[in-house]
């Protein structure tokens, strides 16, 4: 079992206590330099707004983010799958295979 650490992250100027693994320490403090941009950019634009508004917004968008990015790893996922199915359809029948073009002979030197 991997050895955990408590670590204090800072979002906003409100500190938060967390638990996490050792070797995702440096993960967590870039994750929370993250958020902590992207509240701070959505409260420059939105002054008006309550921290909450921006945590929730800001929530939103990383939920997108990482949507976005799981569907189109869902979509290589499907065309390598594709590609190795029609790889060995042609490693187990060769003949039905397009004859593939010689390649010229490369002088000896």
């Amino acid at each position: 079992m991997a050895l955990e650490k408590s670590i204090q992250i800072s979002i906003l100027g409100r500190r938060y206590p967390l638990r996490v693994r050792a070797e995702d320490e440096a993960l967590m403090y870039r994750l929370a330099a993250m958020v902590e941009e992207k509240m701070r950019a959505f409260r420059e634009k939105h002054p008006e707004q309550s921290e909450l508004t921006a945590a929730v917004i800001v929530a939103l968008s990383l939920a997108e983010a990482l949507h976005e990015a799981q569907k189109a790893l869902q979509e290589l996922d499907e065309t390598l799958y594709e590609t190795i199915q029609e790889l060995l359809e042609l490693l187990e029948h060769p003949e039905s295979s397009a004859t593939l073009p010689e390649q010229p002979a490369s002088d000896a030197i």
